[in-house]
């Protein structure tokens, strides 16, 4: 399941982050009924959950929306605000085909931030993060929705909140339920 909030106004990175954890322990106790828990780093930094391995989770921050995927299997997510793009990074990170695909897009910024999402969940998903090679893991889409070859067993999920952020889930399911948790519910944890 996706779960999603929406941080203070004035939320700073930080604040961003901690509520995101917040988000994460609400979730855990009121899903899973699980009140306490140690978050460990894997060997390429990926949080996990020390002592329940059946769960596994992946946040995503960004300007006004925190993202918290929970899974019984591997699971990355990522969450852009759409802006403007830098063709710069478009070209470190992109395979050619999904360069012409945003160039050739009516909706260029929209589509770079798709595909964009989508690597960073599959480096999430893999553990090595965003800088991984991700350019030999080119994206396609059919019917609007999001594939790439090269990854045997794995689903990917995109689904962009109310014109103002895309949120991209790579995992073994396909993750269809996205549910709004108001901060209020878990401010005070």
């Amino acid at each position: 399941m996706i779960f999603y909030t929406n941080p203070d106004e004035n939320s700073t990175r930080t604040t961003e982050h901690e509520t995101a954890y917040k988000l994460l322990s609400y979730v855990l106790k009121n899903y899973y009924n699980i009140n306490s828990f140690k978050i460990e780093k894997g060997e390429h930094g990926k949080p996990y959950l020390k002592d329940i391995p059946e769960i596994n989770f992946n946040i995503s921050h960004c300007k006004g929306l925190i993202v918290c995927g929970i899974s019984k299997n591997e699971i990355g997510v990522d969450a852009e605000y759409f802006r403007k793009y830098n063709d710069k990074v478009m070209n470190r990170i992109f395979s050619s085909s999904e360069q012409e695909y945003v160039y050739s897009s009516d909706d260029p910024c929209v589509d770079f931030f798709r595909i964009w999402t989508l690597k960073e969940s599959l480096g999430k998903y893999f553990g090595t993060g965003l800088f991984s090679d991700l350019k030999k893991y080119p994206f396609y889409f059919v019917d609007g929705v999001p594939f790439c070859e090269k990854t045997n067993g794995t689903v990917f999920t995109q689904k962009i909140l109310y014109e103002k952020w895309v949120v991209s889930v790579c995992a073994h399911d396909p993750e269809n339920e996205f549910i709004f948790i108001n901060k209020t519910c878990f401010y005070s944890y």
